[in-house]
């Protein structure tokens, strides 16, 4: 068999091979010669070839060819740009040259997509990459092969932007070498310190680099984050290497220290005293910031007042401070496991500026006159000055609209105002579901952890009717003072959400069909009561939270942007982020429009107007981009608490749903929504092969077909925290 086995790899000349396309080759080609081929004689043979130096392992666990030479020329990049033979036949180094952004896989092979492109449209062998990082921008040029599926072949000619400049990695002394492992394992950069004084064996550290020369960077040291068995040092290193900084500037913390709540004569006379009304607030149990309060009062007409009050942070954090300025740069808070980072100081997020229980605080109001169907009838936004009567947990009023609670120790107008938000709450759940509002239902995880830092309890999310309550009433206050801006005519930034692409649509379809999912409309110029007929339809299906995350998806990405086209899974014409100034940079500009174009308008230069409403489009982007990184950081803070979960269940068997598969194995995820991957080598005896039309694993001699949304029973056999990553096995 070990002859067969080699000469099949040497035929591939320098193209890496898979183990389990090697394997199908195999049976295809030596059936009759070889018969059954057994698991225990296939790696053997490979082991045998590889202590014999005639093939070797490349990163990604493919087999190659030890004694394959492949040709090379100069690059643009500065260094040897090398080609091997397959690549090199087929180069045309007269092609065009494009410009895209790479994104490379934990194999260390390369995706290019161009910059005004979500989807991949090339891939780059790992040994075409030319020292390009993950998220460069390069310019390329295609190969002529055949495509792959929807891939095309390409080179990387020269990298035209690096990413990121700083890595967070650990300093490892192995006898007399010092060396610094990156933390981003799709990183194959040698790093190379100009000061290795204070660090010791397990540092963790941040490195900016300074000079690039091919694959090695020279970098200097910004920061010693800790040692890697220091508690919390595991996420400071995620939140470092994602570019978000922790600490506050010496300005910023300057001017937040001086910062007291005083509310001046002035404050008074410019606002609206509502300090008798009774306003609550309702957030998690552990919050320590609330920047969002109401009242509700249902009107003797079957009308209701809808009275959103919001933290007025744009007092305190005045345009192009200091504090504005760290803001911009952070975006919004960062919320982790063990922490949050806030996008202000603690002492304005959980003082001055949170609408704190029993204290008069400054706020922005929003009053809303609603109908029996929903509608506004009437929208006033106006500064305010409010002192909360009662700060209440999702659990406290869960209990009561549960008749666990009777409430009868509250206060008659705090107890009345929950009443009516309750009965307008089911008004407006309604109004949004005729509309075509999407509700996904998404289940998320609640992770644990004790003093150490360690996870102890991964559970789901539970979300219950006040939870909504509050949800439809913000969702209320973010559309009504985005109809008042418009109708007023005021420059404004808007949360826009575009229609889903068609392509990703259709593999919906074809994989939501599989699980009895019926698609009863046409996928014609979808609309968003298309969507959410469908979800209604299928309400009774077993398999729809999975459809759920799958449709998700599908869906394009919410962004803020100058002009409006509307927010698709809302359903709605006009949206934006109003109701959360402590934690979202977007909503303190929202605020900052209203100071400048309507409360303060006398009082505010033109000049000043201009120059804000020239930043805004800018602003939007990059509060764009701040949020995807916040999201990256926690996710990835995430995963590596659900490895370090599991890294005490190696062996246990578990109940599991596929979420996706893939051409290496298939993705599945446990009850309490951890995920993990299921490789060829851990499906079992058979030898699975990928079916593209199909996307499904097919087993070659039993036909068993794995997809998407199947249950399945799972091993856990391995996780590593440092890679976050999970594997099992199918029982």
């Amino acid at each position: 068999m070990k002859d067969y086995v080699y000469n099949i790899i040497k035929g591939e000349q320098d193209r890496p091979i898979p183990e389990r396309v090697l394997k199908y080759k195999l049976i295809q080609n030596h059936k009759n010669e070889l018969g059954f081929i057994k698991d225990e004689d296939f790696f053997g043979s490979i082991n045998d070839l590889i202590k014999e130096k005639k093939i070797k392992k490349t990163m990604s666990g493919s087999l190659v060819d030890a004694n394959a030479q492949g040709g090379k020329r100069e690059s643009g990049h500065g260094g040897e740009h090398k080609f091997n033979k397959f690549v090199k036949a087929n180069v045309n180094m007269n092609a065009p040259v494009l410009k895209g952004v790479i994104h490379i896989n934990s194999g260390g092979n390369g995706f290019i997509s161009l910059t005004d492109k979500e989807s991949a449209q090339w891939y780059v062998n790992k040994e075409q990459i030319n020292n390009a990082q993950n998220g460069d921008t390069v310019n390329f040029s295609e190969i002529d092969t055949p495509s792959r599926g929807n891939l095309k072949d390409a080179f990387v000619r020269e990298v035209i932007q690096h990413a990121k400049d700083m890595y967070v990695g650990e300093f490892i002394v192995d006898g007399d070498n010092k060396k610094v492992v990156l933390d981003d394992n799709k990183s194959t950069l040698t790093i190379v310190l100009d000061d290795y004084s204070g660090l010791v064996n397990g540092s963790k550290i941040l490195v900016k680099i300074e000079k690039y020369e091919g694959n090695t960077a020279y970098g200097s040291l910004l920061k010693i984050i800790g040692h890697k068995s220091d508690v919390g040092v595991d996420i400071l290193s995620i939140v470092y290497d994602n570019g978000i900084e922790p600490e506050f500037t010496d300005e910023a913390m300057s001017q937040a220290k001086k910062i007291t709540l005083n509310i001046s004569d002035e404050d008074w006379k410019i606002r609206t005293n509502l300090s008798e009304k009774p306003v609550i607030t309702i957030d998690p149990a552990t919050s320590k910031d609330f920047d969002d309060a109401f009242y509700c009062e249902k009107q003797a007409n079957g009308k209701f007042l809808l009275a959103v009050q919001i933290a007025d942070v744009s007092h305190y954090v005045t345009y192009q401070s200091p504090l504005d300025k760290s803001s911009i740069e952070r975006g919004c808070s960062v919320y982790l496991i063990d922490r949050v980072i806030p996008m202000v100081p603690h002492n304005l997020s959980d003082d001055v500026c949170s609408l704190n229980p029993g204290v008069e605080r400054m706020s922005l109001s929003c009053d809303m006159i609603i109908n029996e169907k929903g509608e506004f009838e009437d929208i006033k936004v106006f500064p305010s000055i409010i002192k909360s009567h009662r700060r209440f947990s999702y659990d406290d009023v869960n209990e009561y609209f549960d008749n666990k609670n009777d409430f009868s120790k509250e206060e008659a107008a705090v107890k009345n105002s929950i009443d009516a938000g309750k009965q307008l709450s089911d008004i407006l759940t309604k109004m949004k579901n005729d509309r075509g509002y999407i509700n996904f239902n998404i289940p998320k995880a609640v992770i644990k952890v004790n003093e150490k830092g360690e996870p102890t309890e991964i559970v789901r999310e539970t979300h219950g009717r006040a939870q909504k309550m509050i949800e439809d009433f913000m969702v209320a206050a973010n559309e009504a003072v985005t109809i008042h801006a418009n109708k007023k005519g005021y420059p404004f930034i808007y949360r826009i959400h575009d229609k889903p692409d068609e392509q990703r649509l259709k593999i919906f379809e074809i994989e939501a069909k599989k699980m009895n999912f019926k698609i009863t409309t046409s996928l014609d110029d979808v609309q968003p009561d298309t969507i959410s007929k469908w979800l209604v339809d299928n309400k009774d299906n077993p398999n729809l939270p999975l459809i759920n995350m799958f449709l998700l998806r599908s869906m394009a990405k919410a962004k803020y942007d100058t002009k409006n086209i509307g927010h698709f899974g809302l359903a709605s014409e006009n949206y934006t982020h109003f109701t959360s100034p402590i934690r979202r940079y977007p909503d303190l500009i929202v605020h900052r429009i209203y100071w400048m174009w309507e409360f303060l308008k006398d009082q505010t230069s033109e000049d000043s107007r201009k120059k804000f409403q020239t930043e805004l489009q800018e602003l939007c982007e990059l509060s764009s981009r701040n949020e995807l990184r916040a999201t990256k950081c926690e996710r990835e803070v995430d995963s590596m608490k659900f490895a370090e979960y599991m890294m005490k269940h190696i062996g246990e068997q578990f109940d599991a749903t596929i979420t996706s598969v893939t051409n290496f194995g298939c993705y599945v995820q446990l009850e309490n929504t951890i995920e993990g991957i299921i490789g060829f080598k851990s499906l079992g005896d058979d030898f699975y092969a990928y079916n593209e039309k199909t996307n499904e694993l097919v087993g070659k001699n039993s036909g068993k077909r794995l997809g998407f949304g199947m249950k399945v029973r799972v091993e856990c056999i391995s996780a590593d925290k440092v890679l976050r990553k999970i594997e099992f096995k199918l029982i």
